[in-house]
Order: C-alpha cells, then structure tokens, then sequence
C-alpha cells in the first residue's frame, strides 16, 4: 500500500480514536466535580479493585454500583465516561494483530476512488440489460464476473475487451463495488493517468518520488486500469513499464482488471510480445471481448 495514501486513511481512524476518547475523558472529569457522582464512583471503583484481588468478574455489588454510576451519568448528561469507538473490533486503532482492520479499508477505498477520478460505482444487482445488443451474453458474463469476485483470484488477469460505449466500465465498476463489500482494498485507475504516473517516475531523480508514483499500483490489494490504448504511449516508458508492473503483480498473484478498446491480436502490435504474454495466458486470464454498438449513442 502506497504510504501516502495508508497515512491519510490512518489519520481518519487516529482522528476517531481521538474524539471518542477525549470525549470520554471529559466527561468523567467533568463528572467527578459532582460529589454524589464522585462517592458513587469511588464505591464503583474500590469494588471492582476488590473483585480483581479476590479473582472474581464484577460480583453483584460491583454490577449495581455499575448501574448507579450509569444512572448518575445520564442525570448529568455526561455518559459515557469510557470511550465508546467507531470500530468495537479494533477500538479505533485501524489494526488487529498487526493486519488492517475492516474500518481501516474502508477509509482506504474512500481516498482511492476519490482519487481515481471516477465518480461514482456501480451495482450488479442494479444492472438492467435490456439496452445491450446481446443480453443474454451479458447477463452471462456479468454472472462469471461476480462470480470471479468471490473466488480465490487463480485467475489473476481480467481482460474485458470491446468498442467504446459497450460497457466495460460499468461492469469494472459493478466489480469494484462488489470487491469493495467484501473490504477488499481497491485501487481504481485509467490508463491514461497511470501511463502519467510512468512518464514522471521515468523522468524524476528522486526516489521517494519514484516509488510513491509506482507504489501505488505495484502493491495495490486489486487494481482496475480503464481504457488500455488510449494513452500517450512513449514506446521506451510506457511498454517497459506495464510489462514490469504486470510481470509483479502476476508473481505476486494480485489480481488486476483491465478495460481496453484493443482487440486481443492487437495488443502484441500495440505493446510488444511480452505484454501480451502476461495478459493473454490462458492459465491465469481471463480475456472477453464485448460485441455491440455505443450505448451512450442508443440512449
């Protein structure tokens, strides 16, 4: 995960973490300047010291003196004196035994997709396919693509070919939303911007720099790159590149999903015979070209 992006999506958590627990803080001080709360909290608190000495959870003088203490909060207007966390599985710290928690990814696929460019995901269960050409192949195909969401990713490369306009950016989108449901990190990109991203990297001294533009789509969860062909290409940047960012992300079986108005003949024309190696592979591709005629134009 690029380091920028996890830092912003941590301090959203840390921000959370905080509120919930100064929150708390200030109520119990503000709490404790009550002297009926203050004895009541004292009786609580040496109860539970002597529940704790003699091995015992809460006995039944410490549970009422609980529900006392509760009482009296209320009656102030200051419950809770304890933090009370956006996320009970990692109390707010984004992490549990050291792996990303569910609220930490989901922070994560907000700054991702706010940062791709796309506005919005779309909905398998929401998709109509009355409009396409081929219905009942798309129907089909939208079936095995949230199959394929659910699966374990043997196959690793998705290839959703087709003219402008036939739908192969809903269905990626239809995709990442399923994804994301299941608190898989996903990082939505067009392959222009990424092709940018290559040219910067190419051009720059700086390593930090290199990696942070690199990084991002190197080590992400699953990635989506839209419309493959239609970027600037500089033949010394652009094919070296895709070639290295396919190569790793094969080897290290993340899963990556590509739109392309390219035919599967043609990319070898278009990239070289490497590139089209990694996409085409019979053993951990998938590859679709989608017949039809504009839908943006029908509508």
């Amino acid at each position: 995960m690029n380091a920028k992006i996890l830092e912003k999506a941590q301090n959203v958590i840390n921000q959370r973490k905080f509120q919930a627990e100064n929150q708390a803080l200030n109520n119990k001080i503000e709490a404790l300047e009550n002297e009926d709360f203050k004895i009541i909290f004292n009786k609580y608190m040496d109860s539970m010291l002597s529940d704790a000495k003699n091995g015992k959870d809460e006995i039944k003088k410490t549970k009422e003196l609980k529900i006392k203490v509760d009482e009296k909060l209320k009656e102030l207007n200051l419950y809770p004196i304890e933090p009370v966390y956006n996320c009970p599985k990692c109390n707010d710290s984004g992490r549990i035994n050291g792996a990303y928690c569910d609220c930490l990814k989901k922070e994560l696929n907000k700054i991702l997709i706010s940062e791709s460019g796309f506005s919005k995901l779309e909905d398998f269960d929401k998709t109509t396919f009355d409009i396409f050409d081929n219905p009942d192949f798309m129907k089909a195909l939208y079936k095995k693509m949230k199959e394929w969401c659910y699966s374990n990713f043997d196959k690793n490369i998705i290839l959703l070919g087709g003219e402008t306009g036939v739908g192969k950016t809903h269905l990626m989108m239809c995709m990442a939303n399923e994804l994301i449901k299941q608190n898989k990190v996903v990082t939505l990109t067009t392959s222009f911007a990424m092709n940018q991203d290559f040219l910067k990297s190419y051009s720059t001294r700086n390593v930090e720099e290199q990696d942070y533009l690199l990084d991002k789509y190197l080590d992400a969860e699953i990635l989506f790159i839209d419309d493959l062909g239609t970027e600037l290409r500089n033949p010394n940047v652009t094919t070296k590149y895709l070639y290295l960012l396919l190569n790793e992300r094969k080897i290290n079986k993340r899963p990556t999903i590509i739109t392309t108005n390219l035919r599967l003949e043609d990319i070898n024309d278009y990239y070289d015979e490497r590139v089209a190696s990694r996409i085409v592979d019979k053993q951990s591709s998938i590859c679709v070209f989608i017949e039809g005629k504009d839908l943006r134009l029908k509508k």
